[in-house]
């Protein structure tokens, strides 16, 4: 790949470490070449505390909770490569991770994949949408659980 994905990982409470944060951006450069997006495409992973999360919930969606993530597309005609902000709640992602029992590296595998559906513009809000979505999902989880 001559041109490097520009992947930036927010991480201004320091939840993960450098290690982990290395894994994320290895797991993100799969989820995006996975897709057959551009080597040139851009992406922000910011993860966040609940405060933080239900203040932009709040702002962005009128809801006044935290979630564990929220998405920000920003890819148009102009920007055909900026794919936009991911925002994920570590603290709800570590709570929802312990109550499916499943590892905090599954849990942020689960919304990437999600996340990254979402800013390409897939959609849950219709029956038809929902399905086409989590198939997309889970041939992508499946790629990567092959990895």
């Amino acid at each position: 790949m001559g041109v490097s994905m520009e992947i930036s990982i927010v991480d201004r409470e320091g939840f993960i470490d450098a290690p982990a944060r290395e894994e994320l951006v290895s797991l993100i450069e799969k989820i995006l070449a996975y897709l057959d997006l551009s080597a040139r495409s851009e992406l922000c992973v910011s993860l966040v505390s609940d405060g933080d999360m239900r203040e932009l919930n709040r702002q962005y969606r009128q809801i006044d909770s935290t979630t564990d993530v929220l998405c920000f597309p920003q890819k148009n005609e102009a920007t055909p490569d900026l794919l936009g902000d991911i925002v994920i709640s570590y603290q709800t992602a570590l709570r929802h991770s312990r109550r499916l029992e499943i590892t905090m590296d599954e849990e942020l595998r689960l919304l990437i994949v999600h996340a990254v559906l979402h800013l390409l513009g897939f959609d849950h809000k219709k029956k038809k949408e929902r399905e086409m979505m989590r198939e997309k999902e889970k041939e992508v989880l499946d790629y990567l659980a092959e990895r």
